[in-house]
């Protein structure tokens, strides 16, 4: 490819077809950010770039962890960190492990505001935080392979909360690094 006298490469020139919806969303990102839509699209191209280089993270997971992170309300802790933060808990305090479940019962009035309304949907949301892996045994039955055995207090106390503030009736018992969800019908 020539240069130009700047000693930058001349842009590549692209024609390209867009359906309606994605015309409409380039024109709002482009008003948004007063800039042009080969700006909107150049950025694009290196966000989906980026996304794929992080393991191909789909698209509704990148948008829960946007959810969990843009506005400050939650963080990131390596696993070590999480299992050392229960490891020294232990047992906690009876005042501790109340206000676990307290934030769980906040949590539901957050979820449904969000359009989570049934138990499997809010199990693959919290899935995005690593707290565990969800294993969807039935239409009524879930297991939580925790990524810390550690945590499974916290965990429970979390959804018994959660579940206790919804209308959801669901029973929750443990395993050995596991948490089952089954919902009572």
């Amino acid at each position: 490819m020539e240069k130009l006298k700047s000693g930058r490469h001349p842009p590549v020139r692209l024609s390209i077809s867009l359906d309606e919806g994605s015309a409409a969303l380039i024109e709002r990102l482009q008003r948004k950010h007063k800039t042009s839509k080969a700006d909107i699209i150049r950025r694009a191209v290196r966000y989906l770039n980026v996304a794929e280089e992080g393991g191909e993270v789909p698209l509704d997971t990148c948008k829960i962890y946007l959810d969990f992170l843009s506005r400050g309300e939650h963080v990131i802790v390596d696993v070590e960190h999480w299992k050392a933060l229960f490891s020294e808990i232990g047992g906690g305090s009876d005042e501790f492990w109340k206000e676990v479940r307290e934030i769980g019962r906040y949590h539901w009035r957050e979820y449904y505001d969000k359009g989570l309304r049934d138990v499997k949907e809010i199990l693959e949301y919290v899935e995005k935080t690593n707290w565990y892996k969800l294993s969807v045994d039935s239409e009524y039955g879930f297991t939580l392979i925790l990524s810390v055995r550690e945590a499974k207090k916290f965990v429970r106390s979390f959804f018994e909360g959660l579940f206790d503030a919804s209308t959801h009736k669901v029973q929750i018992t443990e395993g050995y690094g596991k948490i089952r969800i089954n919902i009572m019908v």
